[in-house]
């Protein structure tokens, strides 16, 4: 198996938040207006609150209904799991997914409404990160639960 190529390093976040914000008008203006700061020195960047944001302006579109971008945000996403460096792959799972899962909760129903923009790496680690908080219970529901009372009768 391939090792695919590194191209997203924790020292050049910012080439990490372009890549996440592009082609996506108003993501990159709010990205731009709300989040990025020139820093005199890049180390300061307190990335983990500027993804935060980015969660949250993602949550309020899921919210909304304004998903019309999410395919090509995701896209993204998955291109920077695929070939980030491991702190890059963290800045994603436990900034981005988990600011996500946090801040929209139930309203959104994280466990499954983002699934079909979801892709492969992304989706596995998105998972992960449930079953990691709360066990394989989220996976339980109404209809799967029929099922196994059935099969234990």
């Amino acid at each position: 198996m391939q090792i695919p190529e590194l191209k997203y390093y924790q020292s050049d976040l910012e080439k990490v938040f372009q890549k996440l914000i592009s082609g996506w008008n108003e993501l990159t203006e709010f990205y731009n207006t709300e989040i990025k700061f020139d820093y005199d020195n890049p180390s300061d960047r307190l990335a983990y609150i500027d993804i935060g944001d980015i969660s949250k302006f993602i949550v309020e579109k899921k919210k909304s209904g304004q998903t019309e971008n999410f395919e090509q945000f995701f896209e993204n996403v998955e291109e920077i799991m695929n070939h980030g460096d491991h702190y890059v792959q963290e800045l994603i799972v436990i900034g981005f997914f988990e600011g996500i899962q946090n801040i929209g909760g139930s309203e959104i129903d994280y466990y499954r409404s983002f699934d079909k923009w979801l892709k492969n790496k992304s989706l596995k680690s998105w998972r992960e990160l449930i079953d990691y908080w709360e066990k394989k219970d989220w996976k339980k529901t109404a209809d799967s639960e029929k099922i196994f009372n059935k099969k234990k009768s």
